[in-house]
């Protein structure tokens, strides 16, 4: 249900809406009495948020020029002009930039607009406050009025939109493009129980708007304005007879309750436009209110986030239920899943004791024979671990370009078995067992000679060095020991080689000697 407060400048009525649907209205005079009686409805009703429409007489529209700027420049401009013209109305203010000058420095148009006499709708809006209804935005019946061109079907240029809300008063509002640029709230003096005669008191008024409009520039000297009206059934015959289409007056009269058909409005009466509009009024969006800020309607939005987070505990509570339900629908499949997995576990083991039982001592040999194979490839691994294959790879090594290997005098091999190999090794020195898995190497001491220069015993050094380098680049070498190095023959000459072995001085024969120590991996398997 949508409740519309319409404060007139008079009297305040309640108009309740479902959709499109108008359920009744109800009226409060503006005294005493009435704002009571206006009070004791919203402490017995239903705290239902509201919204306020206001048309009142003390309303002014005008249109100022400004620098087109943006930002909070921009706001800076207007908030002057606001202030310059309408600071005695607080709160209920409203600028809207509605289109820039096409000459100079085209500067901006700005419609800005307020109530001049805040107090009137004051009393009724602290009421609500006082009675606790959220309150979503105040609007007012000019600019809302825009939603009723797509309903006459006018799109043209410049359009006067003249409607009657209440007995005395008629609101003249000027569109153009769309946009409203003026409106004006006449007083009548129309006979109460007698509207059909409202011809003759609007037709004044209307002229008297046209010819402002025209002074105003707001629309040219010769240019045709349309002027569109909106009266009741008994009210057609007094506007036919008073108000004649000629060169620049276009006229254009509906009947109240064809427009509310063509909106699909029920249960709406067409003697006056007030309950249309507050029907507009509903479809507002409360964050494009034209008066008031967003904190002055604190209490709409903390319902709101109420509503929200119940709405938020409603669903956190359905979504534990669903999974809940789906952890129990889930524990009883997988029970009655390990009960099937359990027959057929059973009907495997019958098949399998009906078929393959008597394969037992076949299946039991096979083993053996799988240990056996396993063995023979251990043994035929090991036995690849002989002095040919460490020479073979070792002369791979040696006889490289640039290491200058003169002569190989003397081979030393032999073979070790670790049985650990991670962290330091346990060597089996005495045995080789070719039948365990534990890993066999190559240990092999090689003498050799090399070419030395006697002006550069260092050099020669440096050369065994890289002999050194080449084999630990052999992805079979684990590691190789420097046990004897050339050096000069110099009396008494103790030094150290890069490889960090200290040297002591050997005689003219044993110049250029050396011998390594190279321990390298077996043979993998193919």
């Amino acid at each position: 249900m949508n409740r519309v407060f319409y404060f007139s400048g008079h009297r305040l009525t309640v108009f309740h809406w479902d959709l499109k649907k108008f359920h009744g209205a109800c009226s409060f005079e503006p005294d005493l009495e009435g704002l009571n009686k206006f009070k004791q409805y919203l402490n017995t009703s239903a705290k239902l948020p509201a919204r306020l429409l206001v048309d009142v007489i003390e309303e002014d529209f005008r249109i100022e020029m400004a620098p087109h700027v943006y930002g909070k420049d921009k706001k800076a401009v207007i908030d002057r002009l606001l202030d310059r013209y309408y600071r005695p109305s607080g709160l209920y203010v409203y600028a809207e930039v509605i289109g820039r000058d096409k000459t100079g420095r085209r500067d901006d148009k700005v419609l800005i607009g307020g109530i001049t006499n805040p107090r009137m709708i004051d009393v009724w809006k602290d009421a609500i406050e006082e009675c606790q209804i959220p309150l979503i935005g105040i609007w007012t019946l000019p600019l809302i009025s825009k939603g009723l061109l797509p309903l006459i079907s006018e799109k043209r240029s410049a359009v006067l939109l003249v409607s009657q809300q209440v007995n005395s008063n008629l609101r003249q509002t000027f569109f153009r493009d769309g946009k409203m640029l003026s409106s004006r709230q006449s007083v009548i003096n129309q006979d109460e129980k007698d509207i059909s005669n409202v011809g003759k008191y609007a037709a004044p008024e209307v002229e008297r708007t046209v010819a402002f409009l025209r002074n105003q520039r707001l629309i040219n000297a010769n240019e045709v304005v349309h002027i569109h009206i909106l009266g009741s059934e008994e009210q057609i015959r007094s506007l036919e007879s008073e108000f004649k289409t000629d060169a620049l007056n276009d006229i254009n009269i509906h009947k109240i309750s064809d427009v509310q058909s063509r909106a699909g409005i029920e249960g709406l009466s067409g003697k006056f436009s007030d309950g249309l509009i507050t029907w507009l009024c509903t479809k507002q969006i409360a964050l494009q209110s034209h008066y008031g800020e967003a904190k002055e309607y604190g209490q709409y939005y903390y319902m709101l986030a109420s509503k929200g987070l119940k709405a938020a505990s409603i669903l956190l509570a359905l979504s534990s239920l669903l999974i809940t339900e789906s952890n129990v629908s889930s524990m009883i499949e997988h029970e009655r899943s390990m009960e099937l997995l359990g027959e057929q576990a059973s009907e495997y083991q019958q098949t399998y004791k009906k078929r393959f039982e008597e394969y037992e001592p076949v299946f039991a040999n096979a083993r053996s024979m799988n240990a056996a194979v396993d063995l023979a490839d251990r043994v035929a691994k090991h036995s690849k671990t002989s002095p040919l294959d460490f020479m073979i790879e070792l002369s791979g090594v040696l006889s490289q370009q640039g290491l200058a290997v003169d002569h190989i005098d003397k081979i030393e091999w032999k073979a070790e078995q670790y049985t650990g190999m991670d962290g330091v090794p346990d060597v089996i020195k005495e045995s080789i067992d070719v039948t365990i898995e534990d890993p066999i190497r190559h240990v092999g001491i090689v003498h050799g000679r090399i070419a030395i220069s006697d002006k550069n015993y260092r050099g020669s050094v440096s050369q065994v060095n890289r002999i050194i380098a080449a084999l630990l680049q052999h992805e079979r070498v684990e590691n190789v020991e420097a046990i004897e190095m050339p050096v000069e023959v110099r009396s008494e000459k103790v030094f150290n080689d890069e490889s960090g072995l200290s040297t002591k001085v050997l005689t003219r024969e044993e110049e250029g000697k050396f011998a390594l120590k190279v321990t390298m991996k077996e043979v993998e398997n193919e």
